[in-house]
């Protein structure tokens, strides 16, 4: 069986800590009311995007939700839409936010055939080859504060492990997602994202 690398064994410790800081008790109702307020408009209220470039957010682990937009909050995670919008949250927002829009159904699983089979096949072979299942739960359905990957938008996951690649997005806790994500190609990217976006989005 070969041997956890040592950022999954520190990723593990840094989700312990991750769960005594942020998993306070969200309000589903309280955070409905503001996601229609400021979510809405990219996210829809449903968490289902219908934007390019922007994610899923139904079903997704609570503590990543929570955790992204305190780094949008800080500024530690750049971008001109969401770095003002965080700013305005409290920890109570955040905590109602990530419970509510973890409270959803994810998005149904592609019905249609899968036109690049191929690409399928060798995504499938990277995320083995990287050990991807071993944060994010072996249906990639996320784990505490690592993302749920399975149904994503295509287009989504391909700029995260690009923005992971080239170091412009933080990973949470320590440098899981950027060492991971260092060797992969353009290509390779390509392929883990269609693979992924393809998995369905419940057990």
């Amino acid at each position: 069986m070969p041997s956890i690398k040592p950022w999954a064994a520190a990723l593990a410790a840094a989700l312990l800590f991750t769960d005594a800081a942020l998993a306070g008790k969200g309000d589903l109702e309280a955070g409905r009311a503001k996601a229609e307020a400021v979510c809405a408009p990219c996210h829809g209220v449903d968490g289902w995007s219908k934007a390019e470039g922007v994610p899923n957010l139904a079903g997704n682990a609570d503590l990543f939700l929570q955790w992204q937009l305190v780094y949008f909050r800080n500024g530690r995670r750049k971008s001109e839409i969401m770095n003002p919008i965080a700013a305005e949250l409290t920890d109570q927002d955040i905590n109602n936010l990530g419970a509510y829009f973890h409270s959803l159904p994810p998005i149904a699983s592609p019905q249609t055939p899968d036109p690049k089979p191929e690409l399928t096949d060798q995504g499938k072979a990277l995320a083995a080859e990287h050990r991807c299942s071993n944060c994010h739960g072996d249906t990639f359905l996320g784990v505490r504060a690592a993302a749920r990957l399975a149904n994503q938008r295509e287009d989504y996951l391909a700029k995260a492990l690009s923005d992971y690649r080239a170091a412009k997005r933080p990973s949470q806790g320590v440098g899981a997602m950027i060492e991971a994500s260092a060797s992969l190609s353009d290509d390779d990217i390509a392929a883990v994202a269609h693979y992924l976006s393809r998995l369905p989005a419940a057990p």
